[in-house]
């Protein structure tokens, strides 16, 4: 039976973890080092030009590891109420760092520097943050979205994964007071761990205890919220593409246990497998009217949760109210990212053996044998010629696929964001905050019907195979003509879908078609014909529908707005028909309108 903290106990714990000093249930940490992964591509896109030891430098950025030491002087005060980690309050660890950033003729040498604790409140997610500040006391960077734990029977401290941001007053130094906060490289550090004689469990903590909600069923669902995400540029590819990549942070708001089995870690609970979520992203604009998807990510396999804001330790399960959190680094790492194609979406199966990553012998042997490239392959590439249109809105998402999941909407999220060049790179600006559910919710309501203002919307949910949703956005032309503009998404229906039909009468006109996918090829675009007073979209076979993906189309007909439904055709399951109820063109007998009977 699961144990719910009291709000008076995680208050208690909220302030422990802040407080300037908890000695006595504190163990401490030194030495070791620091590994920093610059994002060079990014930062000399930037004008920004790394001097340090790496000779030669890889364009995988997770090869180029300049490792700086830890000195044992100083140290960091770990909050160990219990048997985790759950805060750092306090401290300070010295670098023997030794690196120079060069921008615009300036040199910015880095050394003598020290880590510690941020002072602001911990975000959404976050065990801990740190800072890097000079002999001044400046900060110069942030290291965020951090999964630390403990290693090898609590005589190491790691704090993995984690996203090295500029400062704002880096950026101001630099005089590109617009790169405040971006993340320019990716961090790991590990530091040796001594328990002070002085040392007690905190009682209160204890008093809350961390107990498993069990194993999802019927009757004890999963629900795992993303409550927050961001996202920004981090490379161009060339040949005017880029690539984008998000952050994001998600909560267990249900009563159950969920499964976060590290790939090729062989039978595990409750599935007797390596069972895990996966992060995908997308983007999206809309443009005369339409709601277009711009840009589409591989599948990032998720790995470890840190389970913070609980009295959980991280590990291999996210308990009930737990929340964990991905950084840019982390979800842009060439070892955690593989197809889409390899999901069942619905089902959230995956097979570890002979996948992508088990490549080798042929058929797999279980273990992973390869990544993706260092820098493009399934991430979300976008053309530059689909963002650069300051008049338009645009919007990034990300979504966790978890298994048994009872609401797949409250997983999803995203953010408004517009995109200004900077040389060679382009600064990430968001406009919205953070909002749950799929980003085509900005373009209609979803489940709203409005003959008036011409939009409907209607989300789908066939019975064991997906949900999909269905909009469209009626304009009058007021010349006697309307433009109907349609979008479909398909979230998690695995069959795909192969076919779209509405009602529109053959004597009706009908020009000024446009058909938009995810991709640039214009071969494998979907083309109509008009039979039996209907209009019917075909895919080609390369190019059905697939989850996580969504299709727009758009025409102009004299024929009025009416309530309707789009018939839609699943490709991987004989063909069966499925209808939303939306607005159509209006079915009239047009044989008739001369006068003549």
């Amino acid at each position: 039976m699961k144990t719910i903290i009291p709000t008076i106990i995680l208050t208690i714990l909220a302030f422990i973890c802040s407080a300037e000093s908890k000695d006595n249930h504190n163990y401490r940490a030194d030495g070791g080092q620091l590994k920093l992964y610059f994002f060079y591509e990014l930062l000399h896109d930037l004008g920004i030009e790394v001097e340090d030891g790496i000779k030669t430098r890889s364009k995988d950025w997770s090869l180029n590891e300049l490792v700086i030491p830890v000195s044992q002087a100083g140290g960091l005060d770990l909050y160990v109420p219990d048997d985790g980690l759950k805060g750092v309050p306090t401290g300070q660890l010295l670098l023997e760092a030794d690196f120079s950033w060069r921008s615009e003729g300036d040199l910015i040498s880095f050394r003598n520097l020290t880590i510690q604790p941020v002072k602001r409140a911990l975000k959404a997610g976050e065990l801990t943050a740190l800072e890097v500040i000079n002999e001044g006391g400046d900060v110069l960077f942030n290291l965020d979205h951090i999964h630390a734990g403990f290693n090898n029977n609590k005589s190491m401290v790691e704090f993995n994964n984690m996203d090295l941001r500029i400062s704002q007053w880096l950026a101001d130094k630099l005089g590109k007071s617009y790169l405040g906060q971006m993340v320019v490289g990716h961090a790991h550090m590990s530091n040796q761990v001594s328990i002070p004689t002085n040392y007690v469990k905190d009682q209160a903590y204890i008093l809350g205890g961390c107990t498993s909600g069990g194993w999802p069923d019927e009757n004890n669902p999963i629900d795992v919220q993303l409550i927050a995400m961001s996202a920004q540029y981090v490379r161009s590819i060339g040949n005017d593409h880029v690539v984008f990549t998000p952050s994001a942070t998600l909560k267990n708001v249900a009563d159950s246990d969920v499964a976060w089995w590290r790939k090729f870690t062989g039978v595990n609970p409750p599935y007797d497998n390596d069972q895990h979520p996966y992060l995908y992203w997308s983007m999206y604009r809309e443009i005369d009217n339409r709601f277009e998807q711009i840009g589409t990510s591989g599948l990032k396999h998720a790995f470890f949760t840190v389970n913070t804001f609980c009295a959980c330790s991280g590990g291999q399960i996210l308990y009930p109210t737990c929340e964990d959190t991905y950084s840019v680094g982390n979800n842009d790492s060439p070892s955690h990212l593989g197809p889409k194609a390899e999901i069942e979406a619905f089902s959230g199966l995956w097979q570890s053996t002979g996948s992508f990553f088990d490549q080798v012998p042929a058929g797999g042997d279980g273990s992973q044998d390869t990544n993706s490239n260092g820098t493009d392959e399934n991430r979300m590439v976008v053309a530059e010629a689909d963002f650069a249109d300051t008049n338009l809105d645009y919007y990034i998402s990300s979504w966790y696929v978890i298994r048994d999941d009872i609401d797949i909407y409250n997983s999803m999220g995203y953010r408004g964001y517009q995109f200004t060049p900077n040389g060679n790179a382009w600064i990430t600006n968001s406009t919205t905050a953070f909002i749950n559910g799929p980003a085509s919710d900005q373009y209609v309501t979803p489940n709203t019907f409005d003959l008036a203002a011409g939009t409907a919307s209607q989300r789908l949910l066939q019975a064991g195979e997906g949900h999909l949703t269905v909009a469209v956005k009626v304009i009058d032309l007021k010349d006697g003509t309307y433009r109907y503009n349609y979008m479909v998404e398909n979230h998690d229906y695995d069959p795909q879908v192969q076919t779209i039909t509405l009602v529109l009468a053959d004597l009706a006109s009908f020009s000024d078609f446009v058909f938009a996918d995810t991709d640039e090829l214009a071969a494998n675009d979907w083309g109509f014909i008009r039979d039996s007073n209907e209009l019917i979209l075909q895919a080609p076979p390369e190019n059905t529908l697939d989850w996580g993906e969504l299709y727009s189309f758009s025409f102009t007909t004299n024929a009025a707005p009416q309530a309707g439904q789009v018939v839609l055709t699943g490709s991987e399951n004989g063909g069966d028909e499925f209808s939303a109820d939306v607005i159509t063109p209006l079915f009239t007998d047009l044989i008739f309108e001369n006068g003549f009977e």
